[in-house]
């Protein structure tokens, strides 16, 4: 008994919860230290000085999190990822200027050539003329962030916090993944080289389409994260609160068509972003595990 009680600590799920979010600040922090050079360029060639401090206050915000006590930071870490993401997203129109890197669309369109003859960003609209179906298509693509927020949100009123950080190391592997690629493979995608699909109009494809014009960094469109968080999202619901799941899931499905039946990315970028999402999600298992593996292992050696 003696030589087992030590690691009875090392596997409640509040101090592997625990492990995990201070880790995922750690990377933020890293990752945030990395783009300031990018956006200093930016700030050097613009003349804007905003986007530089509004980086450095982020940075130190996160910073000083990760130097507070405990129960200080605990709660704040675990929401870390969902409070700065969208910040850290405007970011990459300047992080993606300032580092310079060529625009990849026409190898991107050769890909799609190849994969997708018919070039369905272009004539899916167009085949699928209908305007309530546009309209429920646009509704899917516009509630993105609901596919991303609601589910982590039930989790953690529900104390589940575990499954809470579980799911945020999953959705930090996608945007990582995404926001390093952006940066360095940028992709505009077809609404900024031809402009929207010819989609049906309607007040919620209207709203789309003003949501994107404001908020929209250029050069994110390979992988669609818009795609990679939410198959994240609904492969965490489905293990962790399975009747949500379901439901996440289908207004998946129709999101991921969305983003192309818009003209708002490639097929290939829809593609890339749900093979992403599901080696996301079997990646945050794999690591979210591991620690506590490797100690049961060891507890078992040594009794």
């Amino acid at each position: 008994m003696s030589v087992a009680s030590p690691f009875a600590t090392l596997h409640d799920p509040a101090n592997r919860s625990d492990r995990i979010s201070r880790v995922i600040a750690i990377a933020l922090a890293v990752y945030l230290a990395a783009a300031t050079w990018p956006i200093w360029r930016y700030t050097q060639a613009s003349a804007e000085t905003t986007p530089l401090a509004a980086h450095l206050a982020i940075l130190g915000y996160t910073l000083a999190l990760l130097a507070a006590p405990l129960v200080i930071r605990r709660p704040v870490l675990d929401w870390l990822v969902l409070t700065i993401g969208p910040v850290m997203y405007v970011e990459l129109r300047w992080i993606i200027a300032g580092l310079g890197a060529p625009h990849r669309d026409a190898l991107v369109v050769a890909w799609e050539a190849a994969l997708f003859p018919g070039n369905p960003s272009t004539t899916l609209a167009p085949r699928w003329n209908a305007g309530a179906l546009s309209e429920l298509l646009h509704l899917a693509y516009a509630a993105y962030y609901l596919l991303v927020y609601l589910p982590p949100i039930v989790l953690y009123v529900r104390g589940k916090r575990d499954a809470f950080v579980s799911t945020i190391l999953a959705l930090t592997i996608v945007y990582g993944v995404c926001f390093i690629t952006y940066a360095f493979f940028p992709v505009d995608g077809p609404r900024y080289l031809i402009g929207p699909a010819a989609a049906p109009e309607g007040p919620i494809r209207s709203f789309v389409l003003e949501l994107l014009d404001r908020g929209s960094s250029r050069g994110t469109a390979l992988p669609s994260s818009h795609v990679a968080a939410s198959v994240v999202s609904a492969l965490c619901a489905l293990r962790f609160q399975r009747s949500a799941g379901v439901v996440v899931t289908v207004v998946t499905a129709a999101l991921t068509v969305a983003t192309v039946y818009g003209g708002f990315h490639y097929a290939v970028d829809a593609l890339v972003g749900v093979i992403l999402g599901v080696l996301a999600w079997l990646g945050s298992a794999i690591l979210g595990k591991a620690p506590e593996s490797r100690e049961a292992h060891t507890a078992t050696a040594a009794s």
